[in-house]
């Protein structure tokens, strides 16, 4: 592990706000960035980030952190890994961590490794196509409309229909045939030994990752023969589930226009980028996923879906619904005349008329309707009850409860229904609906029944505010007088901070093991709350904490010995007896179950 000194340098190199805003859309609002959280399904923004105190707390989900936490989150990393991530994106060496630095050297070396051997197969892709072999391969491409200029941006390659071509290249350069494999780029022969290329007798599409660099391949044969299109298998650099065709070019254009075009081939896409549509990305012989819709809300929250008019496709855009609703994301749908692709329909239209289709595109959810209501017109009752349970399992998923009234009254309508029964029936079609929670870990209740004392929430987030009311809370209050038991652990931190640092880091407090007091510090340390005399606040709250009933304390401290005792906890009994001791000390107080006070 780092030294703490490594890993607030670290820490201290990155602005939380550049770091988060390269993935999530901010806006300002008080103290805070505000916008949608990447980390659960929202429509209404409850993500702040401060930079004040460099952490970013959602208050929909619960999570929170610093800088470290959310490259965890967002690129599931552990600690170490973030510390890398981070440290690298600053230009800082790291001292080397003996315990893990082996292994994971290993690991980036293959890496490294794999990278290289993937950049030599796509130049040799690329020299082929652009040597006499590749001759049918470029007038092929021609003929589709591809110009020379998006060859060369989108480093296009060729590859013969030999068994070893690329496998004899890659060995003269020194590779092994293990490597080779393990690059996605040749195959294990079943039977015998050796190995052959995985790639033949095709056009090809290199893949990129986001900073552009190559990972893996796509290719097209120029015939009738199958499979028509062959991608790399899954590697350490590539997985489909978490890559889009283009996207690395696309990515800035879909931040500045506020939505990205999803098509579905590689040669869809090329066409868009070579019509001006430089927002367009293409899936990888996958459906989309979610991993494909985080990448996007990095940079948009807004999708256009060019879908494939056919049964297939329609079934294939439908199933995408339950993402598209847990995705938060606004989804919209275009569909093009005659059995067109994008490639097909800008090549006979242009540019202008693909612009006209976008402004015309239509809601996800209307789509829903025309395919599900409107697809063919019901007549007889059971047609009724089946098109209108279908669409009700629709609406009942969506989370407006404005849209989900929309589309009743809509269906009710087109079905010639009464809404009251669509109403009715509506609890039905919840019933059935697994259940999904969002995610995150919001800052735990407690118990039911009870709310958590105002006086020691509002002393709470003051001293996460201001170092110097926490020293000066310190100096008057001990973590005990604290009724809530997670304010309890929350102050016994921070004063224990104080004593060991001498000042509060509320990025180190945010590294604690104990998840529940982590979420609950970013919570407060993040809330924005204004306070027209924070010295006043302060003073009340400490007198309301210091003035209560001791009677009401020694209850909840005798309940909680019972429950411990009930448990066999031997060390909490002892602490709590010796609370329960000290409070039946302190003068005047009331202690249940004897006459008078004690005054000791």
């Amino acid at each position: 592990m780092y030294s703490e000194d490594v890993i607030r340098r670290v820490r201290d190199s990155i602005n939380v706000y550049d770091l988060i805003s390269g993935y999530v859309a901010l806006k300002k609002t008080g103290k805070n960035w505000l916008g949608l959280c990447p980390f659960h399904s929202e429509k209404t923004p409850s993500f702040n980030v401060n930079t004040e105190k460099q952490i970013f707390h959602c208050f929909g989900c619960g999570v929170g952190g610093d800088v470290f936490k959310f490259v965890e989150l967002q690129e599931g990393l552990n600690f170490p890994e973030a510390v890398k991530t981070l440290a690298a994106r600053s230009g800082i060496t790291l001292p080397q961590d003996n315990r893990d630095h082996r292994q994971d050297k290993r690991t980036e070396d293959e890496k490294k490794t794999l990278l290289k051997i993937v950049a030599e197969a796509a130049a040799y892709f690329s020299k082929e196509l652009e040597g006499p072999a590749g001759s049918a391969a470029r007038e092929y491409l021609r003929k589709r409309g591809v110009s020379d200029a998006i060859i060369r941006e989108f480093a296009l390659g060729y590859v013969r229909p030999e068994w070893d071509g690329l496998l004899k290249h890659l060995k003269h350069l020194n590779y092994t045939p293990s490597q080779m494999e393990r690059a996605g780029l040749v195959v294990k022969r079943s039977e015998g030994e050796g190995y052959y290329d995985r790639f033949r007798g095709r056009i090809i599409f290199p893949i990129r990752d986001m900073t552009g660099q190559v990972i893996a391949f796509g290719g097209r044969v120029m015939d009738d023969s199958l499979p028509k299109y062959l991608n790399s298998s899954e590697t350490a650099l590539y997985s489909k589930s978490h890559v889009l065709y283009g996207l690395d070019m696309a990515k800035d254009h879909g931040r500045k226009q506020g939505y990205f075009i999803i098509v579905e081939g590689y040669l869809d896409a090329i066409a868009c980028h070579q019509y001006g549509i430089r927002n367009a990305v293409a899936t990888l012989g996958t459906a989309l996923t979610d991993g494909h819709l985080r990448l996007m809300r990095r940079f948009a929250d807004k999708l256009v879906l060019i879908f494939d008019p056919d049964p297939a496709g329609v079934k294939a855009s439908l199933r995408g619904f339950d993402l598209f609703v847990s995705s938060s994301m606004k989804v919209n749908v275009v569909s093009l005349p005659g059995g067109d692709d994008p490639d097909t329909f800008l090549q006979k239209q242009g540019q202008e008329a693909f612009a006209a289709r976008l402004r015309q595109s239509a809601k996800f959810m209307d789509f829903v309707v025309e395919q599900v209501v409107k697809s063919s017109p019901s007549r007889s009752i059971d047609e009724k009850i089946e098109k209108a349970e279908e669409m009700l399992s629709y609406i009942s998923r969506l989370q407006s409860g404005i849209e989900r009234d929309h589309y009743l009254k809509k269906t009710a309508e087109i079905l010639d229904l009464d809404e009251t029964v669509l109403r009715q029936e509506m609890p039905k079609q919840t019933m059935k609906l697994p259940f999904a929670p969002a995610g995150g870990t919001a800052p735990a209740a407690p118990a039911a029944g009870r709310r958590r004392p105002r006086a020691e929430e509002i002393l709470i987030h003051l001293i996460l505010k201001d170092e110097g009311i926490a020293r000066s809370l310190k100096d008057r209050i001990e973590p005990r007088d604290f009724t809530d038991p997670l304010f309890q652990r929350a102050v016994e931190r921070i004063f224990k901070m104080l004593d060991e640092q001498g000042k509060l880091d509320t990025g180190a407090l945010l590294r604690e093991e104990d998840e529940e007091l982590k979420n609950l510090l970013s919570h407060y340390a993040v809330l924005d709350m204004v306070y027209e005399d924070p010295a006043k606040s302060f003073q009340d709250c400490v007198e309301v904490i210091k003035q209560k009933d001791p009677e009401k304390k020694m209850k909840l401290l005798i309940r909680a010995i019972q429950e411990a005792e009930a448990r066999g906890d031997i060390a909490t009994i002892k602490r709590l007896t010796e609370e329960q001791q000290e409070l039946s000390r302190r003068p005047g107080r009331k202690i249940p179950g004897k006459s008078g006070t004690s005054t000791e």
